[in-house]
């Protein structure tokens, strides 16, 4: 089953149990409310004729006149339940009182269901309970009795009254409920409707951005890295189409550096070994001698593409973490004179200046492998003495804030442009053509630096010096800090 259809069956079910329980409840309540109006006018009928007979007892000065007189005692009764006789039917239903007694025994019966008429269920007594409208026989217990109280507080009579457990039991059953019932069907049935009416373009609504996914989806698996979708809303969904657009871009650009990696890495292999080849076919053909100087120049082109592959293999080791790594707590301060001292004699050789800020009187000690610390520090210094001019000078400077660490190697001129500076730890670049493969390495250094410093869980950076050249940075967490 797919999304859409199991969207639309949902929505389809909430929506049934919304209007099938608004329908029960509705029905509920207005057959409690009914049967509470029901009730509710009833005592005001029956309060309305309690008075009016109090004042017909008053004004007649007893029941006689009323006992004698069904006509009135019709008017009573029809009047105060809003539906009174006059003309010929009050004079025929007043002869049947008189023929039949009250209630008429011709009196036509309502429905099965449907309670007997209020009129029809009252019944007059006197004061001594004396029935003077209603059956002899029909016993006190079935009444419900209303005092009829004179303005001095004297009871002359009780007005009766019928219980009819019609009224309670099946008044769900009246016309009247019967068709507010229905309507309440209906109208529940034409919202089922129109709720099937927007679930299904809903859930097309719901589940289009989905299907563009899926299809962006395959698009993106097959190749093509240009797949995005359009899709602007700032819901979850929208929030997954961005996603996926930033993922799109990330692999597209990602196979954009692997093809120029792949090239890159060709014509870096391709130039030292046409060298090479050339050479060698030059000696072979007696162009060139076969001297010290032949073999000196052979050996430079293996050399360097001994040092190229050496470099790609341990950037791709250090890309796939599989670089051995042995950390031990490091004064970072000691390494980093180590290394410098490494680099003096051709530093020294340069006639470059060396200053040196923190290296002897602070103890950073920091969580590091001490060969991949030095490799790191080569690098940079191999950096500075390769392209750093002569009568140059390099500083080094070891600071600690926050509980990290940070070494910085700054050189004099020759700089870079600003904007090549981010570019200086990708992989094969150059900043300046003049820095070519003899003099200027593999164009990997870098890479492999700012790799062992990740590694670390470190950070290196690089920027203009106030010297005129590059300044590296690396920030590396302390694990113990001591100043000396």
């Amino acid at each position: 089953m797919t999304i859409t259809r199991r969207l639309f069956f949902i929505q389809l079910f909430i929506a049934l149990v919304l209007v099938s329980g608004m329908f029960l409840f509705v029905q509920w309540s207005f057959d409690r409310g009914f049967i509470r109006y029901i009730d509710e006018r009833e005592q005001q009928i029956t309060d309305s004729l309690v008075d009016e007979l109090a004042t017909v007892y008053t004004a007649d000065g007893g029941w006689d006149k009323l006992a004698s007189s069904p006509v009135r005692w019709l008017q009573l009764v029809t009047s105060v339940v809003g539906m009174p006789l006059t003309g010929k039917r009050l004079e025929r239903r007043a002869q049947h009182i008189i023929d039949q007694g009250w209630p008429p025994k011709q009196a036509q019966k309502p429905p099965e269901g449907v309670p007997e008429p209020l009129e029809l269920r009252m019944r007059l007594l006197d004061a001594q309970s004396k029935v003077i409208y209603g059956s002899a026989d029909e016993p006190l217990s079935e009444l419900v009795l209303y005092p009829v109280i004179i303005d001095n507080g004297v009871t002359v009579g009780f007005l009766g009254l019928v219980k009819d457990k019609t009224v309670f039991s099946a008044a769900h059953d009246l016309q009247f409920s019967e068709q507010q019932n229905q309507a309440y069907f209906m109208i529940a049935l034409v919202m089922l409707l129109l709720s099937v009416g927007v679930a299904l373009p809903l859930a097309h609504h719901l589940v289009g951005p989905i299907k563009d996914l899926t299809l962006a989806t395959r698009r993106l698996a097959s190749g093509d890295y240009t797949a995005r979708i359009e899709h602007q809303s700032n819901d979850e969904v929208g929030q997954l189409a961005r996603d996926f657009n930033e993922l799109a871009l990330t692999l597209s650009n990602n196979e954009a550096l692997r093809r120029r990696w792949v090239a890159d890495i060709s014509h870096e292999l391709r130039t030292p070994l046409s060298i090479l080849l050339g050479e060698i076919d030059a000696l072979r053909d007696g162009v060139y001698t076969l001297d010290d100087n032949a073999l000196g120049s052979l050996h430079q082109e293996a050399q360097l593409m001994s040092r190229l592959i050496n470099d790609l293999y341990e950037l791709s080791m250090s890309d796939i973490g599989a670089l051995d790594y042995h950390k031990v707590p490091l004064d970072l301060g000691a390494a980093a004179r180590d290394a410098l001292e490494g680099f003096s004699p051709g530093l020294t050789e340069k006639s470059i200046r060396v200053e040196t800020h923190g290296l002897d009187d602070i103890r950073a000690v920091v969580f590091a492998d001490p060969d991949r610390i030095d490799q790191l520090l080569s690098n940079l210094l191999q950096n500075t003495l390769r392209y750093t001019d002569a009568n140059g000078c390099a500083r080094m400077t070891l600071t600690q804030r926050d509980k990290r660490v940070y070494l910085t190697l700054e050189d004099s001129a020759p700089a870079v442009q600003a904007s090549e500076l981010p570019k200086l730890f990708d992989r094969l670049y150059r900043a300046d053509s003049s820095r070519n493969r003899k003099t200027g390495g593999t164009g990997l250094g870098l890479a492999i630096c700012q790799n062992i410093a990740e590694a670390h869980t470190g950070i290196l950076t690089v920027a203009l010096s106030s010297l005129g050249g590059l300044c590296f940075t690396i920030e590396l967490p302390l694990i113990m800090e001591e100043t000396v």
